[in-house]
């Protein structure tokens, strides 16, 4: 860390064992967050996006969904990176706008920097993604819309119009071309579970959060593809209730219990991501024994399953033929049935992500 800005206090602090020749670019990056927060607030703009899709809630309540605040974080770092290099460039009368090659071959160590952290290396992938996603994937975003639509579409376009989730980080033209994408919804099947289970966690599982599991448990290269081909992603976890556990006094993984709805671009995109996902089972868990599947025809079975056994129940992963794919892990194969068909006859809808005035 060499200079951080404090939403809190509203200062700036800088670290004095950077060189000082060092320290006045630092000084444009903190300043950028300084003038973002005074024009626009920067803790309530960066809570203000979709919130988080807890089936239990109307649309609308909770709090922001995590993938939503990580692409509105990737704004507030992107555009003050962008500040930082154009103040660097400017004695060579350059700047991001006008050079806009520079940005997918920098090597700066100012924007390298959080690759360099020893906590982050040793830290679990999706972590370090998450680290180093607004810098790197936030500059590269703002360069994008320097080159389309200058600097009023880069600075106060995009907080009048933020991107919606880290797809439209990653994949610039999703945002410029407002790419509507129906929301995916896990809806209450609390009553499909007979008071065994209780809510634990819901919310969205965006473009970045894939793109750190495959890149976790499987090749950079093949993460970096096959996650530009996400078009939605919604999870719920369950706790298993006194009735169905007897050591919710002493309460582990096992008593926790997964639903996971993906949607993709393809159905080659959604296949290979239910391989891969079913794949990685075995390096999640201790013991995993892929199980026949009892054959099935006709438009209510999926396009492909895979059944693995752990010791922690099944992980039950279904492709269909709408590029969804469908896990349960821990719910007995009985249940994982119920809550497969209550998803797959959950309407559709397309609330927040399709449809988003300006602020």
């Amino acid at each position: 860390i060499a200079g951080y800005y404090d939403e809190d206090s509203k200062s700036i602090s800088l670290l004095n064992w950077i060189p000082l020749d060092r320290q006045a670019p630092i000084l444009a990056h903190e300043l950028t967050h300084a003038l973002q927060d005074q024009n626009y607030d920067l803790k309530a703009w960066q809570a203000a996006g979709p919130k988080t899709l807890d089936p239990s809630k109307k649309a609308g309540q909770g709090e922001a969904e995590d993938d939503s605040v990580s692409a509105r974080h990737a704004v507030v770092e992107g555009q003050a990176v962008v500040v930082m290099v154009d103040y660097i460039l400017a004695p060579l009368g350059r700047s991001v706008q006008n050079t806009p090659g520079l940005i997918y071959q920098m090597e700066d160590p100012a924007v390298k920097a959080t690759y360099d952290s020893e906590l982050l290396h040793g830290a679990p992938m999706i972590l370090r993604e998450a680290g180093t996603f607004p810098y790197r994937a936030g500059l590269i975003f703002e360069g994008e819309l320097l080159q389309k639509g200058g600097k009023p579409m880069a600075f106060a376009g995009v907080f009048a119009r933020p991107p919606r989730n880290t797809h439209e980080v990653l994949q610039p033209k999703a945002y410029a071309d407002d790419e509507k994408l129906p929301a995916v919804r896990v809806p209450d099947v609390r009553p499909l579970l007979s008071g065994a289970y209780e809510m634990y966690d819901s919310g969205s599982v965006g473009e970045l959060d894939v793109r750190g599991l495959l890149k976790q448990y499987g090749d950079r290269i093949v993460a970096d593809d096959l996650a530009s081909a996400w078009r939605g992603g919604a999870f719920v976890t369950f706790r298993r209730t006194a009735q169905g556990a007897a050591r919710v006094d002493d309460p582990t993984t096992a008593d926790l219990a997964l639903l996971y709805v993906s949607r993709w671009q393809s159905a080659q995109s959604a296949e290979r991501f239910a391989h891969l996902y079913a794949t990685a089972v075995g390096q999640r868990y201790q013991k995993a024994v892929t199980q026949p599947t009892e054959s099935c025809v006709g438009t209510e079975c999926p396009a492909s399953a895979v059944q693995v056994l752990t010791e922690e129940g099944p992980v039950i992963v279904e492709r269909w033929a709408d590029n969804t794919v469908l896990v349960s892990e821990s719910f007995d194969a009985t249940t994982a049935a119920k809550l497969s068909h209550a998803v797959r006859q959950g309407e559709p809808t397309t609330q927040a992500e399709s449809s988003q005035p300006e602020e």
